[in-house]
């Protein structure tokens, strides 16, 4: 199976969504071997955090390929990577951070986003109005489109099905690990 994942935060946070990232993607290469394994991002750089795929001969980490993908890396990110997805073969796409590329149904891939929180609905005094409205539009066309939803806890579940009007039915709550690896020592 070809499994491709949003891998900005992978590369870039250095927590929080960063750590949840590695983790999952490790855990799979290692104990999921017999997969593919294709990391989107508009662009990186190795450290000793994500060098760990250079261990794995089954990941490739995916890039914008032209002048505009590589100028306008959000637009690449958000208007043209399920293009891409789709050019890979990929068979399910799991965005790793709250949102999945425009028209990623027509890649033929399946989805799956992971919702962390929609703390900004729920406390929205708290974020500035045009973040809202961005969030709130990435987030509510994630849940509509993807097969499937991740939500951190019980709380977020409930928040999927209250705010955006999410279908409980395909939402799993999968709880956060922890990641001894990832600790810094």
């Amino acid at each position: 199976m070809k499994i491709g994942f949003d891998a900005k935060r992978f590369f870039h946070n250095n927590s929080g969504l960063g750590n949840y990232s590695r983790s999952l993607i490790h855990s799979l290469l290692r104990y999921y071997p017999d997969n593919d394994y294709f990391l989107y991002t508009p662009s990186y750089q190795q450290d000793n955090k994500t060098g760990f795929i250079n261990d794995f001969a089954n990941a490739t980490v995916k890039t914008p390929s032209n002048l505009f993908s590589k100028t306008f890396k959000s637009s690449w990110r958000s208007l043209r990577m399920a293009a891409q997805v789709r050019k890979d073969h990929i068979d399910l796409y799991h965005g790793l951070s709250h949102e999945l590329p425009y028209n990623i149904q027509r890649s033929n891939a399946k989805s799956i986003v992971t919702i962390h929180d929609l703390i900004f609905m729920r406390y929205p005094q708290y974020y500035n109005y045009f973040d809202r409205k961005i969030y709130k539009t990435k987030f509510q066309y994630s849940c509509d489109v993807s097969n499937k939803i991740i939500a951190v806890s019980a709380q977020t579940k409930n928040d999927i099905v209250e705010f955006l009007n999410g279908d409980a039915n395909k939402i799993e709550v999968i709880h956060l690990p922890f990641t001894p690896f990832l600790q810094k020592k």
